[in-house]
Formats: C-alpha cells, sequence, structure tokens
C-alpha cells in the first residue's frame, strides 16, 4: 500500500502538529509496513493481534490495519508511541 497517498487520502498531513486519529493510524502503518522485522513492529503487532505472532508479513499487517479501525483511541496512542 502506498502510505504517501494514504496521508493525503484520508485528510492527514505529516507535517500536523496535532496527532491525530488518522495521522496517527497512518504513521502506525507505515512504521510497521516499511520495519516489519524491527523489535517496536512486533511489539505493535503482537499486543494488538496476537502474543503469539512471531514475525510481520502481510497477513499480519492485513490484520493489523482492520484492527486499527476499530481500536480505541488510548490504544492508538500507545502504538503511536512506540513507532515513534
Amino acid at each position: 500500500m502506498d502510505f504517501e497517498n494514504w496521508f493525503e487520502d484520508h485528510g492527514a498531513s505529516r507535517e500536523s502538529e496535532s496527532h491525530g486519529r488518522e495521522y496517527a493510524v497512518a504513521s502506525i502503518m507505515e512504521f510497521v509496513s516499511d520495519h516489519p522485522h524491527s523489535y517496536a513492529s512486533l511489539a505493535v503487532c503482537r499486543r494488538a493481534l496476537d502474543s503469539g505472532i512471531d514475525r510481520v508479513d502481510g497477513g499480519v499487517i492485513d490484520a493489523l490495519r482492520s484492527h486499527l479501525e476499530g481500536a480505541p483511541q488510548n490504544e492508538i496512542d500507545a502504538y503511536y508511541s512506540i513507532v515513534t
């Protein structure tokens, strides 16, 4: 997925001072997609989806995207703090 366009399509801006929900979700997804082998990506996916995940792949990224759509704001904030 092209997250560069996702930011624009969803009304979020990288330069935005306020980290609204859309910006935070886009930032999380961009980080996890760009760095699937990082400990931060694995930590986010394990916390959001299943503690037994051993690697982040396309299926896990898709599941994370779906999960974040309905996640409460405090959960989004926690994941955002992990990847920033």
